[in-house]
């Protein structure tokens, strides 16, 4: 099974952090078109996921005419296309209208392709503006029951990182890992384990290339689309594919920022 990813677009206004105009966002559009061209002109691609901030967030019509517009695009691939929600699609539209627009009732939900199983996660802050990011209890509770019912691999699509990871030198969220890391990341991570079922973890919103080890199982952060990552006014370009076959893991990132991760499992 091969999946292609594409993860933090921004479609919308432009961002600084401490003086730097970091999301190339004029390409956003672009990116999205391109990467819809990619995979569908490819004949090796299972299915497609943008993994969260589909859009910049500026105010609710603008953001759901941008997040609508942007889904449309996608839903033109010639394969199935799968969205995993992010923090900025949320700002201003409600998890209930987030759902009708991508057609889900739940934001989380999973599928099988092929001999692997396929889970989609919500990360999200409960209380706005303020710090804190969870998986909650009930959706906790979904995920152990689905992970005990598939006896194929699983592979773990989420927005934010379920890893320990150490943020010095990010350059969004170096001293900020209240708003970048998941808070009861460690219970969701016991229970991923347990389960022995979970290849790999894949997830967006740092903007960087990053792969953390915890029980043996990657849980792996993807660059933004969009991210000024040299600080040179060149935006990454990042798109990527994941791949699992014959007890081998791999993923790679393509674009401006490119890398490449691979093991075996014995999952």
């Amino acid at each position: 099974m091969k999946a292609a990813f594409i993860s933090d677009i921004h479609l919308g206004p432009t961002a600084f952090y401490k003086g730097v105009r970091r999301k190339l966002t004029e390409h956003s559009e672009n990116y999205i078109h391109q990467f819809v061209e990619q995979v569908s002109a490819s004949s090796q691609y299972s299915f497609a996921i943008q993994l969260g901030d589909l859009i910049q967030d500026e105010g609710l019509e603008i953001d759901r005419n941008n997040f609508r517009n942007a889904v449309s695009v996608f839903s033109q691939a010639t394969i199935p296309f799968h969205h995993v929600v992010g923090n900025h699609d949320t700002v201003n539209i409600s998890h209930e209208e987030i759902g009708n627009l991508l057609n889900n009732e739940y934001l989380y939900y999973s599928f099988d392709v092929d001999d692997v199983h396929i889970v989609i996660l919500h990360s999200y802050n409960p209380v706005p503006e303020t710090p804190g990011i969870i998986i909650p209890s009930e959706q906790l509770e979904w995920l152990e029951a689905d992970l005990n019912g598939t006896d194929k691999p699983a592979l773990i699509f989420i927005h934010h990182s379920l890893a320990d990871q150490d943020l010095t030198g990010n350059p969004w969220f170096a001293g900020r890992s209240e708003i970048a890391l998941i808070d009861n990341r460690a219970e969701v991570r016991d229970l991923i384990s347990a389960s022995g079922k979970v290849v790999a973890v894949v997830n967006g919103h740092l903007h960087w290339n990053q792969v953390e080890l915890h029980d043996g199982i990657p849980y792996i952060t993807v660059q933004s689309a969009t991210e000024n990552f040299a600080e040179d006014g060149v935006p990454a370009n990042s798109w990527g594919e994941v791949e699992v076959s014959d007890k081998q893991f791999r993923l790679s990132v393509y674009g401006n920022d490119p890398y490449e991760f691979e093991y075996q499992f014995t999952v």
